[in-house]
């Protein structure tokens, strides 16, 4: 295994391992929301709507797995469908007030980091954050090239 594999699959292990993840699953409990609920909710309280399909294009999986996570939202009332601007046929998923305010509440749940950074100096924490902003903001190109790349290539078809 090479030193990138050895790094990413820490990482793994934090984010989906231990405390993280108890912490995931008690919210899921005490909200009686899934997983992939609450992942949807978050996604969504990054932008002011998604469409239905670039949900299921982010999250990596089928169309109706989305209709099913969305319809559940709805029907608790935290988030609406509403015609695309641009096309009606597309519909856009949006948070409701209650979906904003819910999705504030598990972020400042979610944000809080495991105790086991405590076991790291300010400056090491310091460090950590900005190699891991290094690694983000090369991600963020990679994807802003690949959905390019997709746009010229639909075009050009």
């Amino acid at each position: 295994m090479g030193v990138a594999e050895d790094a990413f699959e820490r990482l793994r292990r934090i984010a989906f391992e231990g405390e993280h993840v108890e912490r995931m699953a008690a919210l899921g409990v005490r909200m009686k929301l899934s997983p992939g609920v609450i992942k949807t909710l978050m996604r969504l309280a990054k932008a002011d709507g998604v469409s239905m399909g670039d949900m299921a294009r982010g999250i990596g999986c089928d169309p109706s797995y989305i209709t099913a996570l969305v319809d559940d939202l709805d029907e608790r009332g935290l988030a609406t469908r509403e015609p695309a601007p641009c096309d009606r046929r597309v519909k856009i998923i949006v948070l409701t007030d209650a979906g904003r305010a819910l999705a504030t509440e598990i972020d400042s749940i979610l944000s809080v980091p495991p105790a086991a950074f405590a076991a790291l100096s300010q400056a090491e924490l310091r460090q950590l954050r900005d190699l891991l902003d290094k690694v983000l903001a090369a991600d963020e190109a990679a994807t802003e090239s690949r959905a390019s790349r997709v746009k010229v290539g639909v075009a050009a078809q």
